[in-house]
């Protein structure tokens, strides 16, 4: 016997029916119908022929032929009376019917005064606005307290939209730094502010201000600030680090603000990313004195800085409440006028960063940590004491920006200016040369460290009367001197350069207030005054009547 070979089997698919390309497309009501299981689409054929039958008949003979009681009979009449279709007898969901509130109408009401606030503010507010009004009016009701979600939903019905982040958006990257620890690791970073501000005298809009903020990874919390008009910089960094690393009673005093802000303290790790500012020499010799690592951000991974540029992102929404907001683009701010709404003042503008970081944001809870950064924060430190620089004072000197100089007995000079104090001849029988440290702030004085002894001499003017200037100034009055033919510049010729300079803004600044001012100036319509008659209708050969004021009384 020869053995046979098998045949292979092979399993084809099944054809299915090709689909006409010229088919009408379907409607949506059609297309739920097509959804609808066979089975559940036969019962209810079956109970809408038991109805049609109690119809024409009565109740007890429909249920009779039926097999069912006459309560299910009557059950399905009450049914088909709402909704005189089949569709009335297929199975319905549970739960609540779709479009319904659960809402009591206290609280209902709470959420249309808070939706109605929101939606007349003639500045663009993000949506959590609407819920802290929302969350104050129930307390102050003494109502139960109404979900994020509820106020949502009903803002999107009335046209408001939600701040919503993409599911790429929403992924972890396993390179993220995070820790526990509080001071563990903190993130530096600046942005420009969505806000106008005005100077303190004339009320004028001046620009828009920087806003650097150092924050720390794993409380959530803001360890401190600090706003200019100036680009960022090297200064910038060391005034917000000051804040960030010392207490901040004399802060809050200054502004005559009531709050705790407990966050402060030296960090073990500052985080920050590729700027120029955080790679400067004065930045990285701080850090280092004060035992602190630099981490910077690998080029390309921006995201590794998410948590400082999450809340960046949040407190610029804040701010776009506010008047003289810019918004974050052209199209957001529409025809809204940020510099004529402009309001608040760089000073004021910090007091109101102040309120927001310290009386609001850190007392709400956080959705990432299901707690308050305040609380987070306590529950981090625990009973570890707080590590403080010894010398507040001396602190925020060592991460101001340094000039090496040669320092002798007549002083010496710095940026075309001459700088002295009667404590160098003492201190320097003999030129040293050193690391001098200013603030572009202000060059009145510089601070130069005095030998063996770790502490800094403050250094004015040689010339007293000399008005402070910041570094900005004197860099513009030098291209002013160079612009006219001269190739070097004396310490006169700087200063009085700025006086005109200042003289210049202060006119334009007058003149644009005036210009201003008239424009507000509501234009009052002619008087209607009586036509003075022409010398041809003046009878001269009548006698004259004089005013009673020509009239003398004997």
């Amino acid at each position: 016997m020869t053995a046979r070979k098998k045949r292979k089997v092979i399993k084809r698919p099944k054809r299915r029916a090709p689909i006409a390309t010229d088919s009408v497309k379907l409607s949506s009501s059609e297309r739920e119908l097509l959804a609808i299981p066979k089975s559940e689409w036969e019962m209810a054929k079956r109970q809408e022929r038991i109805v049609k039958a109690a119809i024409r008949t009565n109740v007890e003979e429909a249920a009779n032929r039926a097999g069912r009681s006459t309560r299910t009979v009557r059950r399905l009449m009450a049914r088909y009376r709402v909704n005189p279709t089949l569709l009335a007898f297929l199975p319905r969901k549970r739960g609540q019917a779709v479009g319904s509130r659960r809402l009591d109408p206290a609280r209902e009401a709470i959420v249309e005064e808070a939706v109605d606030k929101w939606m007349a503010s003639r500045e663009p507010l993000p949506i959590s606005r609407a819920v802290e009004e929302a969350v104050r009016l129930t307390k102050a009701a003494g109502l139960k307290s109404i979900a994020r979600n509820s106020i949502t939903r009903r803002l999107e019905m009335r046209g408001g939209g939600a701040f919503q982040r993409s599911p790429k958006e929403r992924q972890l990257r396993p390179d993220i730094p995070n820790t526990r620890r509080a001071l563990g690791i903190v993130q530096a970073d600046h942005t420009p502010v969505d806000l106008i501000v005005v100077d303190e005298i004339n009320r004028l809009p001046i620009g828009r201000p920087w806003v650097t903020i150092i924050f720390d990874v794993a409380t959530r919390a803001v360890l401190g600030f600090h706003a200019t008009l100036e680009a960022p910089s090297a200064t910038s960094v060391a005034m917000a680090l000051s804040m960030a690393c010392l207490p901040k009673s004399k802060w809050l005093q200054s502004l005559a603000i009531d709050l705790d802000w407990p966050m402060h303290g030296i960090p073990e790790v500052l985080h920050l990313d590729n700027a120029s500012e955080f790679h400067s020499e004065a930045l990285r010799r701080g850090c280092e004195r004060y035992g602190i690592r630099l981490d910077y951000r690998p080029p390309g991974h921006v995201y590794t800085g998410g948590h400082i540029e999450r809340y960046l992102g949040t407190l610029m929404r804040r701010i776009h409440g506010v008047p003289g907001t810019t918004m974050s683009n052209v199209k957001a701010r529409g025809r809204y006028d940020s510099e004529k709404h402009a309001t608040l003042s760089l000073r004021e503008l910090e007091a109101w960063l102040t309120l927001e970081i310290g009386g609001r944001y850190h007392h709400a809870i956080h959705r990432g940590l299901h707690m308050t950064p305040f609380a987070a924060w306590a529950r981090a430190l625990g009973k570890r004491p707080v590590p403080s620089p010894e010398y507040p004072e001396k602190f925020v000197l060592d991460f101001l920006p340094v000039i090496s100089r040669k320092i002798g007995r007549s002083g010496f000079q710095m940026f075309h200016i001459r700088y002295w104090d009667p404590l160098l001849s003492h201190l320097f029988s003999e030129s040293q040369r050193l690391f001098v440290r200013y603030d572009p702030r202000n060059l009145a004085k510089v601070w130069v460290p005095i030998p063996d002894r770790g502490e800094y001499l403050a250094v004015p003017y040689a010339d007293l009367r000399r008005p402070p200037i910041s570094q900005s100034e004197q860099e513009a009055a030098m291209r002013e001197i160079q612009s006219g033919g001269r190739r070097t510049a004396n310490e006169d010729a700087i200063f009085s350069t700025i006086e005109l300079q200042r003289k210049l803004i202060d006119r334009a600044r007058l003149s644009t207030k005036a210009r201003r001012t008239r424009a507000r100036r509501p234009v009052e319509p002619p008087s209607e005054s009586t036509p003075v008659p022409s010398s041809d209708t003046i009878d001269y050969s009548k006698p004259a009547i004089p005013y009673p004021s020509e009239t003398w009384s004997s």
